[in-house]
């Protein structure tokens, strides 16, 4: 099975209209190989990017890497943002991945690296920083 498409998602409840959707898929009739990325932030116009299949194939591995598929926050939070990663093969098997209140120290939590990574990956692919991350400060 070949993964035919990657979607993210990132929001706070608290925050209205906060929100990030990232959805990689392949171009058909594609000779490059090139991989068709639409970005929606907020209520901003969505815009579309394309990146390089190899590019593509890094982010899902960083996905694949991801240990376990659902992670909190630890310590105490009222209403922290929610991160959720969906990947999608050529059958429609989904594999779904959700995190809560991703923040800088995540990236040396044992439980929240690998998801932490996988978010950086596709937030720069999207050409966004972290810091559009509602909590990631």
């Amino acid at each position: 099975q070949k993964i035919t498409k990657l979607e993210f998602h990132h929001s706070n409840v608290i925050i209205p209209f906060s929100s990030i959707n990232i959805v990689f898929e392949p171009i058909k009739n594609n000779k490059k190989g090139k991989i068709r990325v639409k970005v929606k932030m907020d209520r901003d116009e969505e815009y579309h990017l394309r990146i390089s299949e190899e590019k593509f194939v890094n982010i899902y591995n960083a996905c694949s890497k991801i240990k376990y598929d659902t992670v909190a926050v630890k310590g105490y939070f009222l209403d922290p943002s929610s991160t959720d990663i969906t990947l999608t093969d050529s059958l429609g098997n989904k594999k779904f991945y959700y995190a809560d209140g991703l923040s800088r120290r995540s990236q040396k939590d044992k439980q929240q690296s690998d998801f932490w990574y996988a978010t950086t990956l596709i937030v720069k692919a999207a050409r966004l920083e972290m810091e559009n991350l509602i909590d990631y400060r």
